[in-house]
């Protein structure tokens, strides 16, 4: 009877430590959708920029300043929030594998995986 109450008090901090790293891996799946839709917005002032290059012999850049600049405003505004999101995913990447680094050192079960 003893060692069965061993054995629960036992498992459970293992149990704990297996859903906290489920949890982590959970935020880990989220943050690289935080980079990847980061790297998309990065992405869109880029293909602007460049149709506006393709398409400059068409026009005359000063006489159409004021229209661009709206554009070109919008194109800064997604450049600074892609890289924000890249920036912000990234390092709570590195976060969430040192923890994970951390738990698996602790669990003898999870020993293997590191």
């Amino acid at each position: 009877m003893e060692q069965g109450v061993d054995q629960g008090i036992d498992q459970e901090p293992e149990s704990l430590l297996i859903n906290e790293a489920q949890f982590l891996l959970a935020d880990k799946r989220t943050q690289l959708a935080t980079v990847r839709t980061g790297l998309a917005l990065l992405a869109v002032p880029m293909s602007i920029m460049s149709v506006l290059v393709v398409t400059s012999r068409f026009y005359h850049f000063w006489g159409n300043f004021w229209y661009l600049l709206p554009l070109l405003s919008l194109c800064v505004c997604l450049l600074t929030l892609g890289i924000h999101l890249v920036l912000r995913g990234t390092l709570r990447l590195h976060r969430i594998e040192n923890t994970l680094r951390r738990i698996i050192a602790r669990s003898p079960h999870l020993n293997h995986l590191g």
